[in-house]
């Protein structure tokens, strides 16, 4: 993993596992898909009980031991409360071909006239996609489409609603990863 050889290359104290095999305590609060795009993703990290590292120390020393492409904008320190973040929603855009960009327009209508569309995930849990959107649109003359979905926890206390289900709801589920490919731009958290 890049992270876990970055984070030893900048010599940050991480607490690690317990057990036969430990690993650094490293995790996101929403991993995506394989074959999805992310610009903006967070990843929480646990430091040493002993350690102490300032936030503005850590983003330097993680920006000048990192690889290309990968930039750290922000540090922070949630409290013992908190313990790791939590992702509320997310800001998924791609780019919809032309041919298919009319039937795009009408299946979003079709959504988000409905209250509920319930859409079943490949693991055999069904979701409502429509309860999961928070925004959606499509730009005609360049023909983005920009979805922001709530995370599960936000939305509802079932499976959350992923790009693959939207894609579904709107008759777009066998463009994905042809012509459709999904980047998420931007993440926020509770």
């Amino acid at each position: 993993m890049v992270l876990e050889r970055l984070f030893r290359r900048a010599a940050v104290p991480l607490a690690m596992s317990q057990g036969f095999h430990p690993k650094p305590k490293i995790s996101s609060p929403s991993a995506l898909a394989l074959g999805i795009a992310g610009e903006d993703e967070v990843v929480d990290i646990e430091i040493r009980e002993d350690a102490v590292v300032e936030t503005s120390k850590l983003l330097d020393l993680l920006n000048r031991h990192s690889v290309d492409g990968l930039v750290f904008l922000q540090a922070e320190t949630l409290d013992t409360e908190s313990k790791k973040a939590r992702l509320y929603s997310s800001l998924f855009v791609m780019v919809v071909p032309e041919d298919v960009r009319s039937k795009l327009s009408d299946g979003i209508r079709d959504l988000l006239a409905k209250e509920t569309v319930m859409i079943e995930k490949p693991n055999g849990k069904t979701v409502d996609v429509r309860a999961g959107i928070v925004s959606l649109e499509l730009s005609e003359p360049d023909g983005i489409l920009s979805v922001e979905l709530l995370a599960n926890k936000s939305a509802q206390s079932g499976p959350e609603v992923g790009i693959k289900e939207l894609l579904t709801a709107v008759g777009l589920e066998n463009s994905l990863f042809r012509t459709v490919f999904p980047i998420r731009k931007k993440v926020r958290l509770v």
